[in-house]
């Protein structure tokens, strides 16, 4: 399964990159639907999602690649047997930047897949939009 969603940014490539290349940036771009329960400066951190029908997960995420000025790459890990790898992928546009993220599931326990199967992945997509209007608001500021 794969989800992306991008965005063009008025914000040039620089300032981006190292605002979402601090971790704890991450963390300020949630909404409601995603929490942060514990963060490890620089490394990743425990976030919890509550999606609809009163249904949550919780992620455990890792940084596993940072190639400035253009790809933040991890992995999320719910349990022990579903796994996602997430990428933030940056590139110029005009004066600005488009700003794709994007999640694989490369596994995913039988639970996580009915879930994903009946409406998570569209619920997914809708947070990733939301992720990058709120990163978008956060340089308005």
């Amino acid at each position: 399964m794969y989800v992306n969603t991008s965005r063009r940014i008025s914000v040039a490539l620089g300032p981006l990159f190292e605002f979402l290349s601090d971790l704890e940036n991450h963390w300020l771009l949630a909404d409601g639907a995603i929490s942060v329960v514990h963060v490890e400066p620089g490394d990743g951190g425990r976030v919890r999602m509550r999606g609809p029908l009163g249904v949550h997960r919780t992620a455990v995420t890792s940084l596993e690649r940072l190639d400035p000025p253009r790809v933040i790459a991890g992995t999320a890990d719910v349990g022990s047997r579903t796994r996602a790898h997430v990428i933030w992928e940056l590139e110029p546009d005009g004066g600005g930047t488009r700003v794709t993220l994007a999640a694989r599931v490369d596994r995913a326990a039988p639970l996580d897949r009915l879930l994903l199967a009946a409406g998570g992945r569209a619920w997914l997509e809708s947070r990733f939009q939301l992720i990058l209007a709120t990163l978008e608001e956060r340089f308005k500021q």
